[in-house]
């Protein structure tokens, strides 16, 4: 069932708290054309309060929450900024505890039993015994830069994980399964990157997904003989999800020759398929897939449309999925079941929640328990949900005929027409803007901007044509127009003011802000820039040399055919030649930059390299660097700068509102990663 708000009715209840509505199912293109709407309402609701700089840039509450297969419990993540506590919630009692404090946390995992919880951290795995939960244990040690890495649960094992650990001294790999007590059992040893794996258990095959060359092999693996069911290209985003060894049935997704991933039933002797699932509207791809976890069916899938839309595959989950349908008002959500579908979280990520909004279903008795209120959104928040701006998809045709769609945000009380208008590409490239929460396309509405998002050809999610369209368009291409088309249509619309445009992204999001001012230097009033590539090439190369990723490799292949391949010259210097980098000089709007010292994606040499020779030319550029920073700002004080960053840039050449001065450590913190400051205030 496609889950959706009825037009009248959602910006009825919009207008009277811009948090409620009720949900139907007209079809999603007919969703963006109430974006008259939108700014109808908008304009007449009264200008919203200034939201804090301090509470803007704060973490999600509760970034991670995860149900038990039993149904017993919730384990959740409470971030405290630097410190996060893990935490445990019992459904019956009703009780809270915490179990442990940590730094280094990166996820949590209930094993099959519900007796264990897996913790990734930084270093390795850990391990919770739930019979003494406040005394984790660490259990294995996984160095990333040597692409070991943790694959998941183990679904034949009540209580075991699987990992991958490279020989001492030599470039092959072991995955094991490996118990709570570190016992480690060896499943399959590998020459190349195994990109998923699937274990089985005595006469019950392994499957694996291995590279080889351009390209992904789907294989069995049985009785020490391992057998080629079929090949994958690597745009295909083949992955394993199940076997039902009584049903002698391989579940996976991928797209199979289709335009769209979806849902498919594989023979695991032939490796013929048969399609189970795609998203009935043709434009978006499968995105969850949710399993019964006795027999390894599926029973439910999930995609993000233009926000989310879940379809049960059983007459239970059908109906359940029409019941949430019904009671909650979730438009861009996730559903996570136990382990026989008699439970259901349900998290609302809409783009009226500032933090996920947590609920339990139980389909037999239709009880609904919102068990983790009152933690989730801090008491600022709380006095500010009547005062977010509407967020609104769009579909709109680029100049040379391609549909594609984005989200534009809104201040309140302004006329929309007049404001200035902020375009946020997202990053990646291969990523896509959502119909969730985004607290940047929140913030620069409070301050008076209309925002547009644009998913730009090569965006994800909206099947292979949409993404490969994009194939080396980047720098002074296809993909750069896309943004520039989408603005004009936003502008056509009546949305923001042509004289008053500013761009502002991040990492992929910033190589676009490079661009635009490069290839239309006339179009913008300044840029916004965080950790930006200048040169697809150079960044490639850097990636490799930090090597942070697991799955490196493969994405090394997935680079070489839609972007650049950094081991040919011909093709790099193609690259080059279209990037910001080399076209730097026509650069004449004002640009603001961060960069992160430790950033293992942009090299923090490059972004000093560009804005040198932007300062030395002349420009007015603003350098803020964080020393001890990755890709992203990470703390508090951190992030609140880069706020400032953003917001002085805006409020400067755009005339936005400005919250009053930074406080004294604010002020302090910005003085010491201040590099270049030329602008003039």
């Amino acid at each position: 069932m496609t889950l959706l708000f009825t037009r009248a009715r959602q910006w009825l209840n919009y207008a009277l708290a811009l948090t409620a509505s009720t949900l139907t199912q007209p079809s999603s293109i007919a969703f963006a054309d109430e974006l008259d709407d939108a700014m109808a309402i908008a304009e007449a609701h009264g200008e919203a309060p200034l939201f804090p700089r301090a509470m803007l840039s704060a973490p999600d509450a509760i970034p991670v929450v995860k149900l038990s297969p039993d149904g017993r419990y919730l384990a959740y993540v409470l971030d405290l900024d630097p410190i996060k506590q893990v935490r445990l919630y019992t459904v019956g009692t009703g009780q809270h505890q915490t179990l442990f404090s940590t730094k280094m946390l990166e996820g949590l995992h209930w094993s099959g039993d519900s007796g264990y919880i897996f913790i990734e951290t930084e270093q390795g795995i850990g391990v919770i015994d739930m019979t003494r939960p406040e005394q984790p244990a660490h259990v294995l040690n996984l160095d990333a830069k040597s692409e070991e890495g943790f694959y998941g649960v183990d679904p034949r094992h009540p209580h075991a994980f699987i990992a991958s650990q490279q020989a001492k001294g030599r470039a092959s790999h072991t995955l094991f399964r490996v118990l709570p007590d570190g016992e480690k059992t060896a499943l399959y040893h590998h020459e190349t990157y195994v990109s998923d794996f699937l274990p089985g258990n005595g006469s019950i095959p392994h499957f694996a997904i291995q590279i080889n060359g351009g390209g992904l092999d789907v294989l069995r693996i049985l009785g020490g003989e391992t057998q080629t069911l079929f090949r994958c290209l690597i745009t295909d985003k083949c992955g394993l999800l199940s076997y039902n060894s009584a049903a002698e049935t391989l579940y996976m997704r991928g797209r199979f020759g289709d335009d769209l991933l979806g849902l498919y039933a594989v023979d695991p002797q032939t490796g013929t398929h048969k399609r189970l699932h795609r998203d009935p509207s043709g434009l978006f791809d499968l995105n969850a897939v949710k399993l019964d976890a006795r027999t390894g069916d599926p029973v439910l899938v999930g995609y993000k449309d233009d926000e989310t839309s879940f379809y049960g595959l059983t007459p239970g989950a059908q109906e359940a999925v029409a019941e949430v349908s019904r009671r909650l008002s979730a438009r861009y959500y996730y559903i996570e079941p136990n382990g026989d579908f008699s439970r259901l979280l349900v998290v609302d990520q809409s783009a009226d929640q500032p933090s996920p909004a947590v609920t339990l279903f139980t389909p037999a008795t239709g009880d609904l328990l919102a068990p983790l209120a009152g933690q989730t959104a801090t008491a600022e928040w709380q006095a500010m949900l009547n005062h977010l701006a509407p967020r609104i998809a769009v579909w709109y045709t680029v100049s040379d005929g391609m549909r594609q769609q984005g989200y534009v945000t809104l201040p309140l009380g302004k006329d929309p027409g007049a404001v200035p208008l902020v375009v946020v590409p997202h990053g990646g490239p291969w990523g896509r803007a959502d119909g969730s929460f985004d607290t940047r396309a929140q913030f620069l509405a409070n301050r008076g901007y209309a925002v547009f998002e644009p998913n730009f050809r090569a965006s994800t999610g909206f099947g292979h044509r949409y993404m490969a369209a994009g194939r080396r368009e980047f720098g002074e291409g296809r993909v750069q127009e896309d943004i520039i088309d989408g603005l004009n249509y936003v502008l056509s619309r009546g949305v923001g003011n042509p004289e008053k445009l500013a761009i502002f992204g991040h990492s992929f999001g910033g190589f676009s802000v490079l661009a635009a001012l490069a290839f239309t230097p006339d179009t913008f009033l300044v840029g916004v820039a965080g950790a930006p590539p200048a040169d697809l090439g150079k960044t490639i190369d850097h990636y490799r040399k930090m090597h942070d990723i697991p799955d490196f490799d493969l994405s090394l292949e997935f680079y070489k055919d839609q972007a650049v391949d950094p081991d040919d010259p011909t093709d790099r210097q193609r690259m080059y030649e279209k990037s910001p980098d080399y076209h730097w000089r026509k650069v004449k709007a004002p640009l603001a930059i961060w960069a992160g010292g430790n950033d293992p994606k942009v090299s923090v040499l490059d972004v000093r390299d560009y804005v040198l020779r932007l300062q030395h030319a002349g420009r007015t550029v603003t350098y803020l660097e964080e020393s001890n920073a990755g890709h992203s700002p990470s703390g508090s004080i951190a992030r609140q700068a880069y706020f400032y960053m953003v917001e002085k840039a805006l409020e400067s050449h755009l005339g936005g509102r400005m919250e009053d001065a930074p406080s004294d450590k604010l002020e302090r913190h910005l003085k010491r990663i201040t590099v270049v400051n030329t602008a003039v205030n």
